[in-house]
């Protein structure tokens, strides 16, 4: 009689559902380990995460009142995703009204990632972003691996309070287009086919 594959299979499922525990945030991000890039390239297939646009929006905060409020991260993203950009709004699963209220303001449709990037995962996602719009910059924000890992980024807590949307997009169209590996694709779209998959 054959051995059941389902053995394996029950481990590997295991292993993926049980949560990550708590630990503290690293200094630096840690060269991902090979687990890590198999979660990390699972969830790129799964929603068709494109490196070359990816642009992540993490609208939570440490600090009891946020700088921003989700209407105004939505307009962000909203003029972002019809410059071609792909919106990919990340958080803590533990923050709905904040991750959540954001892709529920926005126009447009978004990646929402909030709660499904584990903490070795993330700084991968982070490397592979083309940018990064942060309510903060504290110690457990990505905005630490986003300097540690060369990622352009925006700290919203770093700028007035009264600064308005449309300059936030200005500066994130300048650091978009001095990188140079990034480039926008069809407004409004999340994954673009690939040349292979539309032949």
């Amino acid at each position: 009689m054959r051995a059941s594959p389902l053995s394996t299979l029950s481990e590997d499922l295991t292993a993926t559902l049980v949560p990550d525990a708590p630990s503290a945030p690293p200094s630096a991000p840690a060269v991902p380990c090979a687990a890590a890039s198999d979660d990390y390239d699972a969830l790129a297939a799964f929603h068709g995460i494109e490196r070359e646009r990816l642009v992540l929006i993490h609208p939570g905060s440490h600090h009891a009142a946020p700088v921003w409020s989700a209407e105004r991260y939505a307009d962000v993203a909203d003029q972002l995703a019809a410059d071609g950009w792909q919106i990919a709004i990340v958080g803590d699963a533990p923050d709905p009204e904040r991750t959540a209220g954001v892709l529920g303001a926005m126009q447009t449709a978004a990646l929402f990632l909030a709660g499904a990037v584990g903490p070795a995962t993330l700084p991968r996602l982070i490397a592979n972003a083309r940018l990064l719009v942060s309510d903060d910059a504290e110690a457990s924000s990505p905005v630490a691996a986003a300097r540690a890992l060369g990622t352009p980024h925006i700290v919203l807590d770093e700028h007035p309070r009264d600064t308005g949307s449309d300059a936030i997009v200005a500066r994130a169209r300048a650091a978009l287009s001095d990188t140079g590996d990034a480039h926008p694709g069809e407004p409004f779209t999340l994954h673009m086919p690939a040349a292979h998959e539309s032949a």
